[in-house]
């Protein structure tokens, strides 16, 4: 697996293995970031409406690839629709706002961002008809566990969501989620991959040898974790602009099964984020 390394879609879109985190950043620190994440390599950001700051993503993306001398077409963006989006119901107004604040024509993937309980259904149908329109390259949501997959299936989607983002690290790997995903064919946004680096996982004796082992850090052990499985792609954020460079060293060894399963048992089922401070009746 090399930097190059994309995720298929099952629309057959092609989305790249790490993406750069983008959330309550100003424009100067943004600018700087992104500059730095593209010239190490990275050819993905995450934004969404919710985190207040779209339209500064915006122009923070436009002239950072302009100073990289990056096109449109080498940068996956995703963004998101918030819980006041589906609320007022203009799902369709709501992809030309995105698209104005980013200073875009179209973007690579639409998420709705949480499964707000009496909405989320309508808005998948309405997502769905702006895929259509060809704004978007790819949908899918974010947050979802398997009673929200099966609610909204049960309705007989013409378009199964091809992207869940979810919290997801070694311990949260959530082995029934991941399955009931895969089995349908829905890719894995990981936020929070790293969990901040918390003592369990900046202590373990698992992910300490496998560092010393690779002469690698434990972040870099557990980003490798991540886009090994083939169909996770890691999203981090960063305000120092050198980690861009570390993070994405990581294509010069790869763990073994027995490694990897060793990262696996990790899991405690810990969650950094509580979902349902966001998403009231989650």
């Amino acid at each position: 697996m090399s930097q190059n390394s994309v995720i298929r879609l099952s629309n057959g879109v092609e989305m790249p293995c790490m993406a750069i985190g983008t959330n309550w950043m100003g424009y100067a620190e943004l600018r700087k970031i992104l500059a730095a994440g593209f010239r190490a390599g990275f050819r993905a950001i995450d934004t969404a409406r919710d985190y207040g700051n779209e339209p500064v993503v915006g122009r923070a993306l436009c002239d950072a690839m302009s100073e990289i001398g990056l096109e449109r077409r080498d940068v996956f963006v995703t963004t998101k629709i918030g819980n006041g989006q589906q609320r007022t119901g203009n799902i369709l107004r709501e992809i030309d706002t995105s698209l104005e604040n980013l200073r875009l024509d179209y973007v690579d993937l639409w998420l709705m961002h949480w499964p707000y309980p009496g909405y989320f259904e309508n808005t998948w149908r309405k997502m769905e008809a702006v895929y259509s329109q060809g704004k978007v390259r790819a949908i899918g949501v974010a947050n979802y566990d398997i009673r929200h997959f099966e609610q909204l299936l049960s309705g007989e989607p013409e378009i199964v969501p091809m992207v869940n983002q979810m919290e997801y690290h070694p311990l949260r790997t959530a082995k029934p989620l991941v399955s009931y995903m895969r089995d349908h064919e829905i890719r894995i946004q990981a936020y929070a991959p790293l969990c901040r680096l918390v003592p369990p996982l900046r202590e373990s004796v698992v992910l300490k040898s496998l560092a010393m082992k690779y002469h690698k850090s434990v972040g870099q052990v557990i980003l490798r974790w991540h886009i090994q499985q083939g169909d996770a792609m890691p999203v981090f954020k960063s305000y120092n602009p050198d980690r861009f460079r570390e993070n994405i060293d990581i294509f010069d060894f790869a763990l073994s099964d027995e490694e990897m399963a060793a990262v696996d048992a990790l899991d405690q089922d810990y969650k950094y984020h509580i979902e349902s401070v966001n998403c009231p009746g989650y």
